[in-house]
């Protein structure tokens, strides 16, 4: 296998992983594409002129037959709770270095949790290289080195535009566990949208809701600050709809396809489809890009009440998604990389995601009196 085709990306037929694929290729890289769908997996080998597997993730021995000479493995196949698990139990007996680009706590929880066995084994497991938190993580750290006593973390964004059929599914079955925050360095259960606030975001100010993103996993082990929320703008009305809806939450995933479930969260958070507008985006067409950008917020708070805020800018989450899982991916193949569990800025450095394209950093001067409860905390809304 050369050196162009040592790596894998599994679930490449998906909206993501097809688009990493398309951009991969126009690298110069062949990635080894995978998943379950012998019928999709042939037609996108023929077009990108790359080798296929097609296996499924119902055993490691099968998964580790499949995976075996591949250096490095992206998996873009969501919900990651159904595939990281195994997919890093054969990447560590085969040797092979894995990445994906999950947003999930109890993911990045699970793979942080296999550090030990990952440096024994030498091998590197580094989660969530996508939107899903590059651009957070990297935010939180530099807020962080301006303020080294932080002992409490806020992040917000705005939505990425559109949303996939598996980021829909992903998200569903994430808010069907309700809200999650870290207190005191453990994480804690709290209701669906349980806070709201208004974010000052640089193109102005707007409601969020209280999420059970990523970085309130990843951000712990990235800055070891104790105290960490996340918040995701959205109407009003979608907040509303969220805290009223978590006693129903149940019933309806027993009863409704995912067809419904994929519709019923783009409603609720006002996205269309991802690929809407752009003639199937950069799925037949590659160099067609979004101009929808993404705006991120971040405040950080010392015990003393004094404050640093810092926005950022990031492509549409998409977009972003795929430059940053290949930067991430040829890191990995072209340099050594420190093996264990690893968040993106660990792994890759503070500044990794500042180098990719579209994506600009503001930090305010350092100890601004309060200046994170003057902006958003006073408008702050809890039941």
């Amino acid at each position: 296998m050369s050196a162009a085709t040592n790596w894998m990306i599994y679930g490449a037929t998906g909206y993501t992983g097809r688009r990493i694929a398309f951009e991969a290729v126009k690298r110069g890289l062949r990635p080894v594409l995978a998943g379950r769908h012998p019928q999709r997996l042939a037609s996108l080998g023929q077009q990108l002129e790359c080798p296929t597997r097609v296996f499924d993730l119902s055993s490691v021995e099968h998964i580790l037959t499949n995976i075996t000479g591949c250096r490095c493995l992206l998996n873009c196949a969501g919900p990651f709770a159904e595939t990281a698990s195994s997919l890093v139990s054969a990447c560590l007996r085969a040797g092979c270095h894995y990445l994906d680009i999950t947003g999930e706590i109890d993911v990045i929880e699970h793979i942080a949790a296999r550090h030990e066995e990952a440096v024994c084994r030498d091998v590197a497991l580094i989660p969530a290289v996508g939107f899903d938190v590059v651009p957070t993580d990297n935010l939180a750290v530099h807020l962080k080195k301006a303020m080294p006593e932080a002992n409490t973390l806020l992040l917000a964004f705005t939505s990425t535009g559109s949303l996939s059929p598996g980021t829909a599914k992903t998200m569903w079955q994430v808010i069907q566990k309700g809200g999650r925050i870290r207190k005191n360095g453990r994480l804690r259960s709290a209701p669906l949208a349980w806070k709201s606030r208004r974010i000052p975001f640089p193109s102005g100010r707007r409601w969020a809701a209280l999420v059970p993103w990523g970085d309130v996993a990843s951000a712990w082990y990235s800055t070891g600050i104790p105290n960490i929320e996340v918040y995701l703008a959205m109407p009003r009305s979608a907040i509303a709809v969220l805290k009223l809806a978590q006693p129903m939450i149940a019933s309806f995933a027993s009863a409704s396809s995912g067809a419904n479930v994929e519709k019923l969260i783009r409603a609720i958070l006002r996205l269309p489809p991802a690929g809407a507008g752009n003639g199937v985006d950069a799925l037949r067409s590659p160099d067609v890009k979004l101009l929808r950008h993404v705006e991120l917020w971040g405040c950080v708070r010392d015990l003393q009440g004094r404050s640093i805020t810092g926005t950022m800018l990031t492509p549409d989450g998409y977009d972003f998604t795929v430059a940053a899982a290949l930067a991430a991916v040829e890191r990995v193949l072209e340099k050594e990389i420190a093996p264990g569990f690893a968040t993106p800025t660990e792994a890759f450095g503070i500044d990794f995601a500042l180098g990719l394209p579209g994506v600009t950093l503001r930090l305010e001067e350092p100890f601004n009196q309060a200046s994170c409860k003057a902006n958003c905390e006073v408008t702050e809304v809890a039941t």
